[in-house]
């Protein structure tokens, strides 16, 4: 299939990340392009998939239904941060 289109803003992120991991940002890309054929693969199929973002959660595919569940720690975190916490209630 053909890779999926990025964002402007997809776009910054993967640079910003580029320059933080020091590595090049198509690598940063193709990753995210390679993990995003993952997810359309898994929900077109009705997959169970369980994709784990290291300190912060894993994000749960069962059949067409998502979920992200959030470690622990990392809702203390958010807890603590008023305007970390209201970022995310507004999303």
């Amino acid at each position: 299939g053909s890779s999926p289109e990025l964002s402007k803003a997809d776009e910054l992120l993967c640079a910003e990340v580029a320059l933080r991991l020091h590595v090049p940002k198509a690598t940063v890309v193709m990753c995210v392009r390679a993990t995003a054929r993952v997810f359309e693969w898994a929900l077109s199929s009705g997959q169970n998939l369980d994709f784990v973002f290291k300190g912060i959660g894993v994000l749960l595919c069962r059949g067409t239904r998502v979920a992200m569940r959030f470690f622990e720690d990392l809702a203390r975190e958010v807890a603590q941060s008023e305007n970390l916490a209201d970022g995310l209630l507004q999303v």
